[in-house]
C-alpha cells in the first residue's frame, strides 16, 4: 500500500511543486536536525503539532518560492522562509525554533520539487521512522498549541480556524498580533 502524501503546485511562474510527507516515531531526529541546519538536506522539517492542515504549509511555501524568485527572502534559504512564513513573529530565530524540528519524534518533511531538482529519493530513505498518510495529520495536531501560537486562545469556536490562521500568516507584515 502506497501512503498518501500532500502535493500542491505552487505559483506557476516558479515552476515548483510542494510535496509533504508525514512521519511518526522517527529515531534519528538529531541526525536529521543536523543535516537540515547544516544545509546538507534541501527540505523543511516542520512540527506537525502546529499544523492544522497541509494548506497552511502550502501558503507558507508559496510565499517562500515567490520571495526567492523576487530575491526578497527574509531568511537565508527558501526552506527557512517556509518556517518563517508559518509564524506570526517577524523574529527569524523564534520562527525557526517554534516551527522547526525539535525533540518530538513526529515530523512533516516538505520538499520543493522542480523539473531540475528533486531531493526526495536521497532523503526519504534516510528517515528512520514510520511514514503515515497525510490524512492522519489531524491526529498529530495539538489544537491548544496551534491556538496559542496564532494568538487565538479567546476564540469561541474552531469554525473557520484554518482561514483565520492563514489570514494571520499572510498579513503579519502589515498587522501586529
Amino acid at each position: 500500500m502506497k501512503l498518501e502524501h500532500f502535493t500542491c503546485v505552487l505559483d506557476p511562474e516558479t515552476k515548483t511543486t510542494l510535496k509533504i510527507y508525514l512521519y511518526k516515531n522517527v529515531q534519528n531526529i538529531e541526525e536529521i536536525r543536523n543535516l537540515v541546519t547544516n544545509g546538507e538536506w534541501n527540505c523543511a522539517i516542520i512540527k506537525p503539532s502546529l499544523i492544522l492542515d497541509p494548506f497552511q504549509v502550502a501558503v507558507a511555501a508559496n510565499r517562500a518560492v515567490v520571495a526567492a524568485k523576487l530575491s526578497t527572502m527574509v531568511t537565508r534559504t527558501v526552506f527557512g522562509e517556509i518556517l518563517y512564513n508559518l509564524s506570526l513573529t517577524k523574529n527569524i530565530t523564534q520562527s525557526l525554533s517554534k516551527f522547526g524540528i525539535e525533540k518530538s519524534h513526529d515530523l512533516l518533511v516538505c520538499f520543493l520539487v522542480t523539473n531540475e531538482i528533486d531531493c526526495r529519493p536521497e532523503i526519504l530513505p534516510e528517515i528512520k521512522g514510520e511514514q503515515c498518510s497525510i490524512t492522519e495529520l489531524c491526529n498529530f495536531t495539538n489544537l491548544k498549541d496551534v491556538k496559542s501560537v496564532y494568538k487565538l486562545n479567546n476564540l469561541k469556536s474552531d469554525e473557520g480556524l484554518l482561514d483565520i490562521i492563514v489570514s494571520r500568516m499572510t498579513t503579519k507584515n502589515f498587522v501586529s498580533y
